[in-house]
């Protein structure tokens, strides 16, 4: 048996506008964005880079090597791999992600640190697992040692038809048994992780939408509210909206990524391995992708209607605060004509007429209060704002 290479990799969606300033921080420590200098140096020096270089193809990519014996390629799509030769697995594999998550993650995160933030429904899903380990001539009980001294359970085990390549999987491990050529091999796998990263992002698209649904629903069913919870209420579904808001724009771009990729991957010898080894077709993740999509669109217009009720109950509390103002001033008219009524003059400001004005204010003060104070407090029906909407 003999082991080649260690691989992992994630892809997160990006443009060629993006590898362009990947590119310029890497090679030259610059940004268009306003960052310190000695901040870019700092985490350029991080990466330990010791070759770059830019290659054009149907995606353009910046392929880097390190001076920890790591390289890896970055596209213009987003997709990220990294690669490193077989030394020793147990620290093949520690080397590797220590370098994605202390190094590459960080600075990373930093020149893309700017711009509109990510919801915390999106914070910390980008893993970057599992392993993928390139080996030929591997027996049966050898790849099962394998997992075993990883305390992985295999999961899957596939072959080709005439099974001369053999591919063993668990949750955190994927061995890949011979293919001979490793170009190859690294075009099977990065297909791999980008039909793996896209249906998974798509997953956790799905398992928001019913979170948010669910939380919307709870907010939109309740029977009456205090006035002082409608702001509450109002802001919590803003926070909604910008998290749908965000999710639905990247949904809208991903299709254009899949028909990218599976150009690149039409190639008679690719398809010949991902298909039996790897069990996807690029039509049902576009299919799944339609799907999602169309459930945005009614997450979106759920959302909205919500909001909606929330902007009349606001209104609708306005005009009754507004009516106690309005109260207030034709009490205080009509009890300073009433009190001056059959003067012959009005009486001159003394120190008892200050007190007599103070007085006035205060009552004034103590009765807007208590209007406000029991509007705040009214209950308001969620539910008959919602029949009136149906009406």
């Amino acid at each position: 048996m003999k082991i080649h290479r260690i691989y992992i990799g994630g892809w997160f969606q990006r443009t060629i506008l993006h590898l362009t300033e990947i590119w310029k921080f890497m090679k030259f420590g610059t940004s268009e964005i306003n960052f310190p200098k000695e901040e870019l140096e700092k985490y350029r020096q991080l990466l330990k880079i010791k070759d770059l270089d830019w290659k054009s193809g149907s995606l353009d990519c910046i392929e880097v090597k390190t001076k920890k014996g790591i390289n890896y390629r970055i596209y213009e799509d987003g997709l990220i791999i990294l690669e490193k030769k077989f030394v020793s697995l147990k620290e093949d594999f520690k080397d590797i992600k220590t370098y994605y998550d202390n190094r590459l993650s960080k600075s990373l995160s930093f020149i893309f640190g700017k711009g509109a933030p990510v919801p915390k429904e999106l914070a910390n899903i980008k893993t970057i697992l599992p392993y993928i380990v390139t080996i030929t001539g591997a027996a049966k009980g050898e790849m099962e040692k394998i997992f075993k001294d990883f305390g992985e359970k295999i999961s899957t085990i596939v072959s080709t038809s005439n099974e001369q390549v053999q591919v063993y999987r668990s949750m955190g491990i994927i061995l890949i048994n011979n293919i001979e050529d490793e170009k190859l091999a690294q075009e099977i796998i990065e297909s791999q992780i980008f039909f793996r990263e896209f249906k998974s992002q798509l997953e956790r698209y799905l398992m928001i939408h019913r979170i948010i649904w669910e939380k919307i629903e709870k907010i939109k069913e309740r029977g009456k509210i205090k006035g002082t919870e409608i702001d509450d209420l109002r802001g919590e579904l803003s926070k909604y909206q910008k998290t749908i808001t965000l999710i639905d724009a990247r949904i809208d771009q991903m299709d254009a990524y899949v028909q990218t990729r599976q150009k690149i991957t039409d190639s008679e010898k690719i398809a010949h391995y991902l298909k039996p080894l790897f069990q996807f077709k690029f039509e049902i993740l576009l299919d799944t992708h339609s799907y999602i999509k169309n459930l945005w669109k009614m997450t979106t217009d759920y959302l909205n209607s919500a909001i909606e009720i929330f902007n009349e109950l606001q209104t609708k509390r306005t005009q009754n605060t507004i009516a106690s103002l309005q109260l207030i001033m034709a009490i205080g008219v009509m009890a300073t004509i009433i009190a001056n009524m059959g003067r012959e003059t009005w009486p001159k400001l003394t120190s008892l007429g200050a007190v007599y004005i103070i007085i006035l204010l205060v009552m004034a003060w103590v009765l807007n209060f208590s209007i406000t104070t029991l509007y705040k407090n009214r209950k308001y029906s969620v539910k008959s704002e919602i029949e009136k909407n149906i009406e």
